[in-house]
C-alpha cells in the first residue's frame, strides 16, 4: 500500500516537461533542476536573481541537505502585502529583490496595477468600491489614476469622481431607482470633501485653513463654463494663446512665451501638429523607404518579454536557435512587424490599435547609451547616469529593452490623462452621449457578457459618440444580437436605433415575438401553441428538446418540429 501511495504522489513530474512553479509537496515531484520550497517547484542552481521567477531572488540557502546559490522566494511579510496591495493582491519584486514602484510616467510590467497612494506595483487591488465601476484608459485598458501619494486630487474624465481612499476614477454603477437621479455631489464655488470630489469637472481643492470648494484646476488647463458653476477643458491650437501647457491640443506641443508652439526637436507638420525633426536609433539610422521612414506596430502584451530574433548577422548556432525559438508553441515570440535586422521602437500608443504601440524600425542595436526616439532629452536626464527620477508630468520614462537597461526620460505627445493621441493631436477621451470630433475618442466602459453578441466600437457620429448602424448601446457596450428564432436576421429596433427588449411577446408588435434566448424581439410567426414560444430548436429527429422544460412540437402547417419554452407572458 505505501509502495502504491508513493507512486501516485509521484506522478505529477512528467519526464521532458518543465516543473518549475509547479505545485509540489516533495522535491521528488519537482525532477531534475528543480527543488520543493514552500509547496512550488524552485531552480535548485542559480548565478543570477534574472535566472529565477518574478517574486524569486538567487541567493544562499538549504537545497537538498546542502547549502548552496538557489532560487528562493523574496521575503515579503504578509502585512506589508496587505498595506500596499488591499484586495488580495501582492506587491511585485523585481529581480533585485526590490518592491516594483510606478507613477504617472513609470507604468507597471506584464498587466500588473499601480497603487497610486504608494507608487507600488501589485498583482491585483482593491479600485472602486462597488456599486461604482472603475474607469479606465481608453488606450491602455488601466484604471485611471486621479490622486498620487495623497496629494492634489486631480479631475476625472465625464461622470466620474475621485475615490480618494483608492486613488482611482470611479463612476456610479446601475441604480435601481428609475426616477431622474440628482447630482449629490457640489459645483463649482460650492464647499466640498475630498472623499466625494465634485460635479462638473471642477476639483476639490482645499486651502491652508482647510476649507475646500470645488475650483476649476488651472493649472490642468480648466476654465469657468458660460454657466458659471461647472469646468470645460480649454483646448488651443497652434499659436493661439495659452496660459499652461495643458492648453495645448497639438501633440508634442506646449505652452511658450504666452502660445502654444511646438516643444524643441519638433516642427510643425502643416495640418496643425507637431511631428519630430528627426527619428533616432541606439545605432545606426532608421529604416527608410522612399525617403520614408518605415514605420511599424509593437504588441504592449509581448514588449515586456520581447527578444529580436532578426539580428543583422547569425551563426550557424544562432540559426539554429531561431528556428527552435520560432517552433516553439510560443507563436508571437516576434512582437514587431519591421523586415529582418530591424526591430521596432515604441513611440506612441495606437489609439487605432488598441494593445498596441506605434514606432518605427531600427538596425537591431550593439550600444548600450539611452537615447530619446523622437524629441530631445529632459535636462535631468543625461549621461552618465540617465534615469527618470526628475521626469517632469509632460516626459514619460522610455526603456529600449533590446539596446539596453538604461532608462531615459522623453517627452511626451499627450500631457493629460485625460487625453488620446491619433494622428498628431491630442483630444480627451469621451463615453457614450459624449460629445466628440473622431471616433479614437470614444470609449465604453466595459465588454459584453452575453456569449452571443456582436460587439462593436463606438464611433463619433455628427459630433457624438454613438453605436454604428446595426448596432445598439447595451450594457455598457454596442451589441448586435442576432436573433434566433423567426425569421433570423437582426431583432427589431426603434426610432433611435436601440434594441427592443421584452419579457414575453407580448412586449412585441403585431408580427414579432420575443426571442427567448436573447430578451429581444424578432419578425416572424410563432409556431408553437399557445402560452409557448419558439426555442430556436429543432427536433425533428430526436423528437426531444436539450433542456428540461421545453417540448417538441410538431405545428400542424410545418414539416419540421420546434422546441417551444413557456412564454413568460402566460405566467
Amino acid at each position: 500500500m505505501i509502495w502504491i501511495i508513493s507512486t501516485l504522489l509521484l506522478l505529477p513530474y512528467i519526464e521532458g516537461q518543465s516543473s518549475i512553479g509547479n505545485r509540489c509537496s516533495f522535491t521528488q515531484q519537482c525532477g531534475p533542476g528543480a527543488f520543493c520550497y514552500e509547496n512550488v517547484c524552485r531552480k535548485d542552481g542559480c548565478t543570477l536573481s534574472s535566472h529565477c521567477q518574478i517574486g524569486e531572488l538567487c541567493q544562499y540557502g538549504m537545497v537538498n541537505g546542502q547549502r548552496r546559490p538557489a532560487c528562493f522566494p523574496a521575503s515579503i511579510d504578509k502585512e506589508t502585502t496587505e498595506e500596499y496591495c488591499p484586495g488580495g493582491g501582492a506587491v511585485v519584486v523585481g529581480f533585485d529583490g526590490k518592491l516594483t514602484t510606478c507613477d504617472l510616467l513609470k507604468a507597471c510590467s506584464n498587466g500588473h496595477v499601480c497603487n497610486p497612494q504608494f507608487g507600488i506595483c501589485c498583482t491585483k487591488l482593491r479600485t472602486c468600491p462597488r456599486p461604482s465601476k472603475t474607469m479606465l484608459n481608453a488606450v491602455t485598458g488601466q484604471p485611471i489614476m486621479c490622486q498620487i501619494k495623497f496629494g492634489r486630487v486631480m479631475p476625472c474624465p465625464g461622470e466620474g469622481s475621485c475615490e480618494t481612499k483608492t486613488g482611482f476614477c470611479c463612476i456610479k454603477g446601475p441604480q435601481t431607482n428609475t426616477s431622474t437621479a440628482v447630482s449629490s455631489r457640489p459645483y463649482r464655488g460650492q464647499t466640498c470633501s475630498t472623499q466625494v470630489g465634485c460635479d462638473g469637472g471642477a476639483a476639490c481643492i482645499c486651502s491652508n485653513s482647510r476649507v475646500c470648494r470645488c475650483e476649476c484646476s488651472t493649472e490642468l488647463g480648466y476654465t469657468i463654463s458660460s454657466d458659471g458653476r461647472s469646468c470645460v477643458r480649454q483646448r488651443r491650437r497652434l499659436k493661439e494663446k495659452c496660459k499652461t501647457d495643458m492648453e495645448c491640443s497639438a501633440a508634442f506641443s506646449e505652452c511658450s512665451t504666452g502660445g502654444c508652439r511646438c516643444k524643441t526637436g519638433f516642427q510643425r507638420d502643416g495640418d496643425g501638429g507637431c511631428k519630430p525633426i528627426s527619428y533616432r536609433c541606439p545605432a545606426g539610422l532608421p529604416l527608410t523607404k522612399k525617403e520614408e521612414v518605415v514605420k511599424c506596430s509593437l504588441s504592449k502584451k509581448l514588449m515586456t518579454s520581447f527578444k529580436s530574433l532578426k539580428t543583422a548577422s547569425k551563426t550557424k548556432n544562432e540559426t539554429t536557435e531561431e528556428s527552435a525559438a520560432i517552433n516553439s508553441t510560443f507563436s508571437d515570440y516576434v512582437a514587431d512587424d519591421c523586415p529582418q535586422g530591424n526591430y521596432c521602437v515604441p513611440t506612441f500608443d495606437d489609439s487605432a490599435n488598441p494593445g498596441f504601440y506605434q514606432g518605427f524600425c531600427c538596425p537591431s542595436p550593439n550600444d548600450i547609451r539611452p537615447i530619446c526616439p523622437v524629441g530631445i532629452a529632459h535636462e535631468t536626464s543625461f549621461y552618465p547616469d540617465y534615469g527618470c527620477a526628475e521626469c517632469p508630468n509632460d516626459y514619460y520614462c522610455h526603456q529600449d529593452r533590446m539596446a539596453t537597461k538604461k532608462s531615459i526620460c522623453c517627452p511626451k505627445p499627450c500631457v493629460s490623462l485625460e487625453d488620446v493621441f491619433h494622428d498628431g493631436q491630442c483630444y480627451p477621451i469621451a463615453y457614450y452621449g459624449d460629445s466628440c470630433q473622431i471616433s479614437a475618442q470614444c470609449s465604453f466602459f466595459k465588454a459584453s457578457t452575453n456569449p452571443l453578441a456582436d460587439i462593436s466600437n463606438l464611433e463619433c457620429s455628427s459630433g457624438i459618440c454613438t453605436c454604428p448602424a446595426g448596432y445598439s448601446h447595451s450594457e455598457g457596450s454596442c451589441q448586435r444580437v442576432m436573433c434566433t428564432v423567426g425569421l433570423r436576421g437582426e431583432p427589431s429596433v426603434d426610432r433611435n436605433n436601440q434594441l427592443i427588449r421584452c419579457s414575453s411577446s407580448s412586449d412585441c408588435s403585431q408580427g414579432h415575438m420575443c426571442d427567448p434566448n436573447g430578451k429581444v424581439c424578432c419578425r416572424g410567426t410563432n409556431r408553437c401553441p399557445k402560452q409557448f414560444v419558439e426555442t430556436g430548436e429543432l427536433c425533428t429527429d430526436t423528437g426531444s428538446c436539450k433542456n428540461p422544460g421545453e417540448m417538441c412540437y410538431w405545428p400542424k402547417t410545418g414539416k419540421v418540429k420546434v422546441c417551444c419554452t413557456h412564454d413568460e407572458s402566460s405566467n
